[in-house]
């Protein structure tokens, strides 16, 4: 049997602590991976061990019992060698072998990593089971002294679906402008391209954690920054559709507590348009620190602002307003925000990756978020919670999709409600609508009129994102991040671009999109 490989792997979400308990490990079935990729021999063949490495097939009963009516003298098992093995990598076809749940063990001198696998030839799978590596440590450096695997042939006995597993899909021009950025800039992060409700590329890059050399998966969670705002926006517009909100009541029916200069005039309206006059940032009014505030604390930092111009006479971005619509949250539902967009939000879109980060909730999965300071390439850190419903959330590129899904066929909003959050205005005011950017960009009919892309982006500390529905084409493309400092419009662009049939870098961007 000639066994191919184009190495992808994939974990459960919470298959991460494993590698994050295991890095040197973890490295090794990097290295591994990336080896196959290139067809690198060198260093495909330094990853075993300088002893008598054990390679060894076991056909599994249904298979074998198929074989035998086929050749009675049929073996049972396959002896190999790795370098037999890796010579047929060489050898034509994009081939693939996908890990799922990985368990190391190991105690600093010995090891083991078992995973289920299955392997795919040109997008169709061949064969899958269970496959072992026997690890021993050659001066102080992790080694495979043994393979050991079970075979099905898919043809024979297809291998049962884990419907909590997501697998990496892999456009071959999108993978292949991924990897030219990856070589022009330090980007880490997932990346998922949608075409109506059928994803057709959704991958990871980069490290979860440089310093210990943990990579990202595509359930790897990251801060989304103001793309919090859209879920805020989405969660106002559902208490207006429960009777519980009025967006054109004064805000003080809802925030007695905001001081009376900020509140004349302002209604839920003009927070949601940004156009409050408020104060454009926090970062006027406060010196962050490094611990959790209260949204009373926050409220009593706002109330010490002067508004610079009548709500409603322009636009001016500013997250204080999205913090005082997620109080106005917590006014009129008698509980956290936070719980609020878990029941109203996330559970109904299946959201199960997502929630608002402190520093008493950091989720496991979170990856750590990098930027450059000074010129160096640095780990940074979050003081969340002076984000509160501005950019609080983390998440997932599925989740996010998820949202996308619910909130398109009426899971989550009735269509008048949804009408309202994207009617957006022009230039002048941002493109805001309600929570998110309405803008016009270039579709896939050249000579057509601009088509209505719905979108928001957000950056934190070491993270930054793209949320982009272009809705004439019903194509979703999302992007995240954990390292600030990446073009990430012109990435997600061009990922569009691709998924539409051009070539980057094809078409102008006409519409700076």
């Amino acid at each position: 049997m000639v066994i191919c490989f184009f190495l992808v792997t994939v974990f459960r979400a919470n298959s991460q602590n494993t590698s994050v308990q295991h890095p040197e490990i973890n490295m090794l079935l990097q290295g591994f991976m990336k080896a196959i990729e290139t067809r690198d021999s060198t260093q495909m063949f330094s990853f075993f061990a300088d002893v008598p490495v054990t390679w060894v097939g076991v056909w599994k009963p249904a298979t074998q019992r198929q074989r035998l009516l086929n050749d009675t003298k049929a073996p049972e098992y396959r002896v190999s060698d790795f370098r037999t093995w890796f010579r047929s990598v060489m050898k034509g076809g994009t081939k693939q072998e996908k890990f799922i749940q990985p368990v190391i063990v190991e105690d600093g001198t010995i090891g083991s990593v078992t995973f289920d696998y299955s392997f795919w030839s040109n997008g169709k799978k061949g064969n899958w089971g269970k496959e072992s590596w026997g690890l021993i440590k050659q001066n102080g450096v992790w080694k495979i002294a043994s393979v050991l695997f079970s075979m099905d042939l898919e043809s024979v006995n297809s291998q049962p679906e884990d419907k909590n597993v997501v697998r990496e899909i892999k456009n071959d021009k999108m993978e292949s402008y991924m990897q030219s950025i990856l070589t022009s800039t330090h980007f880490q992060g997932t990346v998922l391209v949608a075409k109506g409700d059928s994803v057709i590329h959704h991958a990871a890059y980069g490290m979860f954690d440089v310093e210990k050399g943990i990579p990202n998966t595509i359930s790897t969670q990251f801060l989304i920054g103001s793309l919090t705002k859209s879920f805020v926006a989405v969660a106002v517009m559902k208490l207006v559709e429960e009777k519980k909100l009025n967006l054109q009541m004064p805000v003080t029916t809802y925030l007695p507590g905001l001081k009376k200069e900020l509140a004349d005039g302002l209604t839920i309206h003009y927070l949601m348009k940004q156009q409050s006059g408020l104060e454009s940032s926090f970062d006027n009014l406060t010196e962050y620190e490094i611990m959790d505030i209260t949204p009373a604390e926050l409220l009593a930092i706002i109330n010490k602002s002067k508004r610079s111009f009548q709500p409603g006479e322009k636009y001016q971005y500013t997250n204080i307003n999205y913090a005082i619509l997620a109080m106005i949250i917590e006014s009129v539902t008698g509980t956290s925000y936070q719980q609020y967009l878990q029941t109203a939000i996330f559970n109904p879109a299946g959201m199960q990756y997502t929630g608002m980060e402190r520093l008493t909730n950091t989720p496991a999965n979170r990856a750590i978020g990098y930027r450059t300071v000074n010129g160096i390439f640095r780990r940074v850190h979050n003081s969340v919670a002076y984000a509160f419903g501005a950019g609080d959330i983390y998440s997932t590129t599925s989740d996010l999709f998820n949202w996308r899904k619910a909130l398109g066929r009426l899971a989550l909003l009735n269509g008048e409600s949804l009408s309202q959050l994207f009617d957006g205005t022009g230039k002048d005011w941002g493109y805001y609508g309600y929570g998110f950017r309405i803008q016009p960009y270039q579709t896939s009919q050249e000579g057509e009129d601009a088509g209505k892309l719905i979108r928001h982006g957000g950056t934190m500390n070491g993270f930054i994102s793209n949320f982009h529905f272009y809705r004439n084409d019903n194509l979703t493309v999302i992007v995240l991040s954990n390292y600030r400092d990446v073009p990430i419009r012109r990435i997600t662009y061009q990922l569009k671009e691709l998924a539409l049939g051009f070539g980057a870098d094809e078409r102008k961007n006409k519409y700076e999109e």
